[in-house]
């Protein structure tokens, strides 16, 4: 199997036909067809149907268009990022959901206006960022850890030759409306927001405690709303009684100062800090990304 067939196979399912797929590729059609009929002697499979409709797939070849679609997207991305020798202006961030990250990557795109780069911030759950990080997928990714996990998830880690290093340590805080209920309040022990939704990030398949993103679990709620991105929290956050529970710290440009804190009656630290691969020597611009984040840690801490 190659990842032509596989370009292959991915047109033809796109367009529906042999013969506009070999127009699209600019190819012979006998010689797409040779290459699709070898691929599903290879596989032993049948990976698409002909019929007076069109060309169809398989159940086999349904599933085997998801794989061919992620072998084609990760040849695209390795293509893309080492196409360019200027490799130390190339930076790939993977987070999980925190807006001084953001406000950091803005500051970061605004010094090097007059650079040629290449960059990407993508947040995602907590696997996944340290997913991306153990495949060089991206250069460095930011997590959170409680503390009593920090043993496990150090082991964790370290299994994958991922080194972590703490940003901030921080209580947790609760983000909520600035006209919500409870926004006056000093400090907010659990049992006053029983009664109010509590939103946290899908983590998919890994709701293991410490993967979790929030400082709290959603467990104790009585009303519990998961989502994804960060533009729903705070849609939510916004125009509901909603809250969620985290670092305490967002930036005011990003919120309009319609989104406060409120100190969480709890005895949990957190220690937010990013994670690396030990086996790769940091480009400049990651040193700079890296500089930045601990500066701003620096202003936390102090």
């Amino acid at each position: 199997m190659t990842i032509q067939q596989c370009i292959y196979v991915m047109e033809i399912h796109s367009t529906g036909s042999f013969s506009e797929a070999a127009r699209k590729l600019f190819v012979a059609q006998s010689s797409l067809s040779t290459s699709i009929k070898c691929l599903e002697d290879e596989l032993g499979i049948k990976i698409f149907e002909r019929s007076k409709n069109g060309t169809v797939l398989t159940v086999e070849g349904a599933e085997f268009v998801r794989y061919a679609a992620e072998i084609v997207s990760k040849n695209d991305f390795v293509i893309n990022r080492y196409k360019s020798s200027k490799l130390g202006s190339r930076l790939y961030v993977s987070t999980q959901h925190y807006d001084f990250i953001a406000d950091t990557f803005c500051k970061l795109i605004v010094e090097n206006r007059d650079t040629e780069y290449s960059l990407s911030l993508q947040e995602k759950e907590t696997y996944e960022v340290i997913r991306d990080v153990e495949i060089a997928y991206s250069d460095i990714g930011i997590i959170a850890i409680e503390d009593k996990n920090i043993d496990i998830m150090s082991r964790y880690l370290q299994n994958k030759e991922i080194s972590f290093s703490p940003i901030f340590k921080v209580s947790p805080h609760v983000f909520l409306r600035k006209e919500h209920p409870l926004s006056n309040e000093p400090y907010l022990p659990y049992e006053m927001l029983n009664s109010y939704p509590y939103l946290s990030y899908e983590q998919g398949a890994h709701k293991d405690s410490w993967f979790t993103e929030e400082m709290i679990s959603g467990d104790f709620a009585e009303k519990h709303i998961v989502i994804s991105d960060r533009a729903t929290l705070m849609n939510i956050l916004l125009k509901t009684d909603a809250y969620t529970v985290g670092t305490g710290i967002m930036p005011s440009a990003l919120n309009e100062e319609k989104i406060i804190s409120v100190p969480l009656e709890s005895n949990s630290l957190y220690s937010v800090g990013y994670i690396t691969r030990n086996d790769r020597k940091p480009t400049t611009i990651l040193e700079k990304f890296i500089s930045a984040i601990l500066q701003f840690g620096d202003g936390i801490n102090s």
